[in-house]
């Protein structure tokens, strides 16, 4: 099969532009984000990226911000950060493998985020009982209401005995 000239030098160039971004940004990575609870929204880098749990691929020479969102929790913040790996304590290294980030990793690989609900005060109150009961009740009425699963009423109900303890 014979290709028109010009078809040739556009493939290399075409190649050549798409290696430029792995070289600067490294091979992507697969890593994992869960969160409790589950199906919170994420934002890798500001960018909607998905529903939780989620695999993603990341560019493994860039630190990337992970954003949870989900309504009644606060948001949580974490971050994939390159590091050596053992690669990187090689004797020699090849420049290719270097420049695609082969000696770098993503960590965490897992990243597991436990979201803290919004009914858990900042603060215990005048009266740290009765704010403890009222949190409480809401986040009863909030499983009567359909508006949270049994699971996630035993966590926000942990949550806020933990913080009156």
């Amino acid at each position: 099969m014979k290709y028109p000239i010009y078809i040739i030098p556009a493939l290399a160039l075409a190649l050549l532009f798409s290696a430029c971004a792995s070289f600067d940004e490294g091979k992507p990575q697969a890593v994992v984000i869960v969160s409790f609870p589950a199906e919170a929204s994420v934002y890798i880098d500001g960018n909607a990226t998905g529903i939780t749990p989620l695999t993603v691929n990341l560019p493994r020479k860039l630190s990337h911000e992970i954003r949870l969102e989900k309504e009644g929790y606060n948001p949580a913040v974490k971050y994939f950060t390159p590091v050596p790996n053992d690669k990187s304590q090689n004797f020699i290294r090849f420049g290719l493998s270097q420049d695609l980030g082969y000696y770098h990793d993503l960590e965490p690989s897992v990243m597991e985020a436990k979201m803290k609900s919004e009914l858990v005060p900042n603060s215990t109150g005048a009266d740290p009982f009765e704010r403890m009961g009222q949190q409480t009740l809401k986040a009863d009425r909030q499983l009567q209401a359909g508006e949270i699963t049994p699971l996630e009423h035993k966590y926000i109900i942990e949550q806020i005995l933990e913080f009156f303890e």
